[in-house]
């Protein structure tokens, strides 16, 4: 697969282009037409969160029912669980987080563009201003979708306290003690107030923030 830093990829529902990466997790941005879908594949050795930015989803598994994701809901998918993500509105905008980076680690069950069992397109359209590129700076906060988008070092636990269910924490690194919220984890912060009033986070911990934009 050739270099995506600075490269869009058209797909037949929209198209996907890296925000942000380290050693750890990337960060895609995926806008999806209206009525359109990605295919029904899982990621056999990464797990994925996914975050809605704008506008409406519908989400399917193999089994049960689809549902239904607006902002800022968020879902964590773990290897191997096969998913689809259907657009009901114009604007979708969704961030893909993904742990380890690799692209390639894609099988398609279903699709109905002719995609099934190829293998993922490659990059083919050069970035454009309307990109987000997630800058890893201090006190820097960006505007995208309508969002709010931080990112921050946690070396204490009193730093993740006082959020709401309004507020998406996504980890990039490090997490909380015992293994909690591994990097590409994504959770909302009144679960991040528990957690953070019983477990610490390890040292080096950075988490994305998001929220709504008012």
């Amino acid at each position: 697969m050739n270099d995506t830093s600075n490269q869009i990829v058209v797909k037949p529902w929209g198209r996907e282009y890296l925000a942000y990466r380290n050693v750890e997790v990337a960060i895609w941005v995926l806008e999806i037409e209206r009525d359109a879908a990605t295919s029904l594949h899982c990621h056999p050795r990464k797990n994925t969160a996914l975050i809605v930015l704008q506008g409406e989803v519908e989400l399917s598994l193999i089994r049960g029912a689809p549902k239904k994701f607006t902002g800022l809901d968020k879902i964590n998918i773990f290897r191997g669980r096969f998913h689809r993500t259907r657009a009901l509105s114009t604007g979708v905008v969704l961030l893909e987080v993904e742990a380890p980076d690799d692209k390639r680690d894609l099988v398609r069950l279903e699709d109905g563009y002719g995609r099934a069992g190829k293998p993922i397109e490659e990059a083919s359209v050069p970035r454009d201003e309307s990109c987000l590129q997630i800058e890893n700076k201090h006190l820097t906060v960006q505007q995208f979708a309508g969002c709010g988008l931080y990112i921050i070092g946690a070396s204490s636990s009193k730093q993740l306290l006082d959020y709401d269910e309004r507020v998406i924490f996504v980890t990039l690194s490090g997490g909380l003690t015992h293994g909690l919220l591994p990097p590409g984890d994504a959770v909302d912060g009144a679960t991040m107030e528990r957690f953070a009033r019983a477990f610490e986070p390890l040292p080096n911990t950075t988490f994305l923030q998001i929220w709504r934009a008012k």
